[in-house]
């Protein structure tokens, strides 16, 4: 950036436009050499022969210009104009590396207006408009040896235009960025900057051997953004000299909705019970009243009065035995709306499906026949060797079953399903720690939902073995000789496996208890949270939620070739998002889903509806509006500065304002002249 002098950013880009300005006073001068224009014309001969040789000294090309104000006037107009196109202007006195990059925050806080900030809420913007215009403000200043790029960031980042000179390419794609719904995350916003400033080695190692592959190239790190975002850690700023613009206000006004769930009472499906929280990020006491409403029908309110930073639970008891879709509206206008209004969806209560294989197994099937379960599954017994049969493998084919329980078994191939292995591996990717013997249990993870409500201290397990899974698996029970339960993924699915059975057989073939698992409490309760959780029996009744822009995977319980995919907003209204297809095992990859709502798929040969969820913003981060004073990039603290980084005055609208004026005096002299 340069100091105070002039400086010019021309209009005109190319060549030729330029030489036909520089023609336009060439023909001015010629017009006056040859606007004479002779009619013929009977005159005594003498008088021809006078005014015919003073005719030749007038149209002589050669001649000395006569003294034309007329001429003036329209030359030095051409000038002026001349001089506008170049955009003559004065620089602010600021420091330039040559290159910018701009950060423009697209997150949902954005949408929020502008507010008081100096410079900005002109006219009733957005966050995002405001920031929008400040930095195509400085495009505008940019000069030719002056380069930017412009990065947009939410909860991913997205390079609009990569590292250019030309203001009209970085104003284009200035124009294409769009606010989004989405939260904030800056840090791939801060990774693609990074690989322009700092350099690159080709080891991770910095001894003397590693060798440079690109030169530092320093850069300004133009940030526009209100702050709402984590604190970047485990990020270097290297060669990137930050600058952070603060987009808004620090007295705001936002009641924000940050959970909302339902669910179906398992004792009684007809009755829904709906769980809410709401939020004051602002700054000043606020009260509103909290509808809910079910299919657009409104069925209950609570009143909301809260002050700043203050949170309150709220809670709903209805009755509806049908799939439904719930909506709830806090029913005040304040500075963020998209998290003034919650969704969520259930789903029909029906029964999972659940595949049991065992030689054998009573204190199994008593655990998966209590009343409680079969409220929410139906389990079928089989023996190990129906997995020999077409039967067992078009089942498995089909994604019939919702999981699948292998007692003292396991299958040639793993299914496309969860599945809950005891005594046995599931497949190769497990492995055998040690050898059988008596286990003492010393540790459990009651966070996880299988073994909520647990105790299992008081167990004896007579014959054991430590199981070692999959890179990323999880321990959930931990023995004197390692785990003995854990759970790992599998290609979308989960496999938990126990590492002994609850019974076994002697040497004469009877069959006899290898733990007092089976007469414990726990075991029926264990039972329960494995049908909850791993078949999905908790899932069937309250329909997950997700934020903007996640995508989602959801597995049908039977095999479709295609679903509609519709959203449901406020008011009845529904859009359709088009059709996707149905991959093996019935997953469905849901990408659309920007927008907040209650979405359904609708099975395309029945018109019926197979799966709900919803689409909600539920961040308390991005709802804390406040404009922050200061932010953490990579271990520095950034303060916030004006907008007005660098001020250009320009001087061509003087110079066309003057340019009208001379052509307003050249008309008044022509007039006179004629008169």
């Amino acid at each position: 950036m340069n100091g105070g002098g002039m400086s010019w950013i021309p209009a005109l880009s190319g060549v030729w436009p330029w030489v036909v300005l520089a023609c336009v006073p060439v023909g001015i001068v010629l017009l006056y050499f040859l606007k004479l224009r002779r009619e013929p014309v009977e005159v005594p001969s003498t008088y021809l022969w006078s005014r015919t040789i003073e005719d030749l000294h007038v149209n002589s090309l050669l001649q000395r210009l006569r003294n034309s104000l007329l001429l003036l006037l329209q030359l030095l107009a051409v000038l002026l104009a001349a001089f506008a196109l170049f955009r003559p202007g004065i620089r602010g006195e600021a420091n330039s590396l040559g290159r910018m990059v701009f950060l423009l925050d697209t997150s949902a806080s954005m949408q929020a207006p502008a507010g008081d900030a100096e410079g900005a809420g002109q006219g009733g913007r957005s966050r995002f408009e405001e920031a929008r215009r400040q930095i195509g403000d400085r495009i505008d200043t940019m000069t030719d040896s002056e380069s930017a790029m412009l990065v947009t960031f939410s909860d991913r980042a997205e390079v609009m235009q990569a590292f250019t000179s030309d203001r009209n390419r970085l104003r284009d794609a200035l124009d294409r960025c769009e606010v989004t719904n989405r939260p904030t995350d800056i840090l791939g916003a801060l990774r693609a900057a990074d690989g322009l400033a700092n350099p690159r080695r080709t080891s991770e190692i910095g001894d003397v051997n590693d060798v440079q592959v690109a030169d530092a190239m320093p850069a300004e790190l133009m940030l526009y953004s209100d702050g709402n975002f984590g604190d970047v850690t485990q990020f270097s700023l290297g060669n990137l000299q930050p600058t952070y613009v603060a987009i808004g206000s620090g007295a705001v006004r936002n009641l924000a909705i940050v959970s909302f769930s339902a669910q179906r009472d398992l004792q009684n499906p007809d009755q829904i019970q709906v769980f809410a929280t709401v939020l004051n990020t602002g700054t000043s006491d606020e009260s509103t009243e909290a509808s809910l409403y079910i299919d657009q029908n409104l069925v209950d309110a609570a009143s909301v009065k809260l002050e700043p930073e203050a949170q309150t639970g709220l809670s709903f008891t209805i009755e509806s035995s049908d799939a439904v879709a719930l909506r709830l509206q806090l029913d005040s206008e304040d500075d963020l709306m998209i998290d003034n209004e919650a969704f969520a969806a259930l789903t029909p209560a029906g029964l999972v499906s659940v595949l049991v294989v065992t030689p054998g197994n009573r204190a199994l099937e008593l655990g998966l026949t209590t009343p409680k379960c079969q409220q929410i599954a139906s389990c079928e017994f089989v023996t190990p060797d129906y997995m020999e049969t077409d039967a067992y493998q078009k089942r498995v084919d089909s994604g019939r079953d919702d999981l699948i329980v292998y007692d003292r078994c396991r299958p040639k191939d793993s299914p496309p399903t969860n599945t809950f292995t005891m005594g046995e591996l599931p497949n190769d990717d497990w492995k055998w720690k040690t050898e059988s013997g008596a286990l003492t249990l010393i540790d459990i993870d009651r966070t996880h939902p299988v073994l909520r409500y647990l105790e299992l201290y008081s167990l004896l397990v007579f014959s054991g073995r430590a199981v070692e899974g999959p890179s990323g698996s999880l321990t959930l029970v931990e023995s004197d000789v390692g785990p003995v339960m854990a759970i790992a993924s599998r290609d979308g699915y989960q496999d938990l496996v126990l590492g002994f059975p609850l019974v076994s057989e002697d040497e004469s073939g009877d069959m006899q208890a290898n733990t007092n698992w089976y007469a414990e409490r726990s075991w029926p309760v264990f039972m329960f949270n494995v049908l909850r959780n791993l078949a999905g029996a908790a899932q069937s009744s309250g329909a997950p939620s997700y934020q903007p822009g996640q995508t989602v995977m959801t597995r049908l319980e039977n095999v479709l070739e295609s679903v509609e995919v519709v959203r449901t907003v406020g008011q009845g209204r529904a859009e359709s998002l088009g059709k996707q297809p149905v991959g093996a095992g019935g997953v469905v990859e849901i990408v659309s889903t920007s927008l907040p709502g209650n979405y359904q798929l609708i099975a395309a040969e029945t018109d019926q509806v197979v799966d709900r969820f919803a689409v909600n913003l539920f961040d308390a981060r991005e709802s804390r509006l406040a404009a922050q004073p200061t932010v953490e990039l990579g271990y520095e603290s950034v303060e916030a500065t004006d907008a007005g980084i660098e001020v250009r005055r320009e001087f061509w609208r003087p110079l066309l304002i003057a340019v009208l004026v001379l052509m307003a005096l050249e008309w008044w002299f022509y007039t006179r002249r004629l008169a």
